[in-house]
């Protein structure tokens, strides 16, 4: 029996706003437009504060590029150059796939931290499996909550604000320490976060997928090799973001030696925007209406012209581009991320990958998605990873693909050339415009595959953990040239432009 009878009461009300969020959506945009009036950036996108839901809407989505000046004026010294309300801190994004970018807060876009983690820890409570809450503890394992400053503002990562913001909630609750929290060096973070945690009562693990596999690996060293299941008899539950659980699930469950409850929340440093809030979710999330504004362009779309949708608009089983307007002043904002619905009442979305994340060598498209689920099927048929691979153009071959995919500990012997086939089948399986392409080989080649030795990713990762910030293995790249620039992708580039090893038969 759980607390649901009484957390009701808090949660119905959100419930209900969750199902229809048409006058909460109007709401938030008149209260953000008014704040803007007169505003550096209102000048900038020619607004005048009091537009109206359609006028707004017609408004060109931007990139961070035209918020940049912007930025700099705040680091001049310009509190208020996105709205009355003054920017009191810029977040820094993890620079992942480019440079970093800061990101203006003020004290309404705080609230929406404030209000999320309140929403979060409530359904939590309601969906416990228990009466009464066992007042155990979530461990945070992010980024360092360290700042720094450019001039009077504070700079740093949103982890540091979730760590603040979820210590205001629940006081004693949360580890690590602040001072263990706001450690710089990764590895010393990590071991002194396990051996605060080690000594504690831990229920809930919260973070990015990676960090929490290489907090849990250093916790079951420093436990002896103990399943961290016997060591923390009440961890139950994992809430992650930044990148998708699966590739880490495993390892996660064999370190603790139980199945997890995994719920994803949908959060950046831009703003918030949804979680896995239903007790079987499955990956679905709600979108949270009064989080920020939010503006929906379909990715299916030949034209990206079209005119942008709301969220009461939108339709199932179509894809769509995310584009937000934040209560810290950041308007009609590209996230680039892609979502696809698949309910509308509630409204509940799947991630679907990014814009950019897509090959399309003969109009066949293929997107992050795709790729992932071929993958996933294709790691059934042979001993290779499901979530360690890349895929991309191939350099000596414009009519094809080139797959690279880490083999899992075995000692099978494993056919390069039977990957190859199977890859070539289940994208043909999940996308007919590749099926139809690969016909004779009329247009599209079979793919080539090649198989690298387990671990062979680690020091992509790796240089990944070296930036400051979260790590975010990027699946699809556009060419090679993209790949050789990224760090840590050594081993993957000796193999561009090897002549091909095989050919297998054509499709029919």
């Amino acid at each position: 029996m759980s607390l649901a009878p009484f957390t009701n009461l808090a949660v119905l009300p959100r419930l209900r706003q969750l199902a229809d969020p048409t006058a909460t959506q109007r709401a938030l945009l008149k209260s953000i437009t008014q704040n803007l009036t007169g505003s550096p950036v209102a000048r900038a996108l020619g607004l005048r504060g009091d537009e109206s839901f359609d006028e707004y809407r017609s408004i060109e989505p931007r990139d961070y590029s035209f918020y940049a000046p912007l930025v700099r004026r705040v680091l001049d010294g310009d509190a208020h150059a996105f709205g009355r309300r003054p920017v009191i801190a810029l977040g820094e994004t993890s620079g992942t796939t480019g440079e970093p970018k800061l990101i203006p807060y003020n004290d309404a876009s705080l609230d929406t931290l404030r209000r999320f983690i309140r929403l979060v820890l409530l359904f939590q409570l309601r969906q416990g499996r228990t009466f009464l809450p066992r007042f155990t503890k979530w461990l945070l394992v992010t980024a360092s909550s360290n700042v720094r400053f450019a001039g009077q503002i504070p700079v740093g990562f949103v982890s540091g604000l979730v760590h603040y913001k979820t210590q205001q909630k629940r006081q004693g609750f949360i580890l690590p320490s602040p001072e263990v929290a706001a450690v710089g060096d990764w590895d010393e973070r990590i071991r002194r976060s396990a051996a605060e945690a080690l000594k504690s009562r831990v229920g809930t693990l919260f973070g990015v997928p990676a960090y929490l596999a290489r907090f849990l690996k250093e916790a079951s060293r420093q436990a002896g090799g103990q399943m961290l299941g016997e060591v923390w008899p009440h961890l139950d539950e994992v809430y992650y973001s930044g990148t998708a659980l699966g590739a880490h699930l495993g390892e996660i469950e064999s370190l603790t030696g139980r199945n997890v409850i995994a719920r994803s929340l949908y959060m950046s440093t831009e703003s918030i925007f949804g979680a896995e809030l239903d007790w079987n979710a499955g990956g679905q999330i709600r979108l949270l209406p009064d989080m920020n504004v939010m503006m929906f362009r379909d990715a299916d779309e030949e034209t990206a012209g079209g005119k942008l949708r709301a969220m009461w608009e939108l339709e199932r089983g179509r894809r769509y581009e995310l584009i937000i307007t934040t209560p810290s002043g950041l308007c009609q904002y590209g996230m680039k991320d892609v979502l696809e619905v698949t309910q509308t009442n509630p409204l509940l979305v799947r991630l679907a990958g990014r814009v950019g994340d897509e090959i399309n060598l003969a109009t066949e498209k293929l997107s992050a998605s795709q790729a992932e689920k071929t993958m996933i099927e294709t790691s059934r048929r042979s001993p290779v990873s499901p979530h360690k691979f890349v895929v991309l153009p191939d350099p000596t071959n414009a009519r094809r693909h080139l797959w690279f995919t880490e083999r899992e500990e075995t000692t099978e012997a494993i056919d390069t050339a039977h990957v190859a086939q199977t890859i070539d089948e289940e994208l043909a399986r999940i996308n007919p415009s590749y099926a139809a392409l690969r016909a004779n080989d009329a247009v599209l080649l079979s793919p080539r595959a090649v198989v690298l030795p387990c671990g062979a990713f680690d020091s992509y990762a790796q240089a990944g953990f070296a930036k400051r910030g979260q790590f975010k293995f990027r699946h699809v790249f556009a060419s090679g040239v993209r790949l050789r620039e990224t760090a840590g992708m050594g081993i993957c580039v000796a193999h561009l432009d090897e002549e091909e090893i095989h050919v297998p038969a054509k499709r029919r």
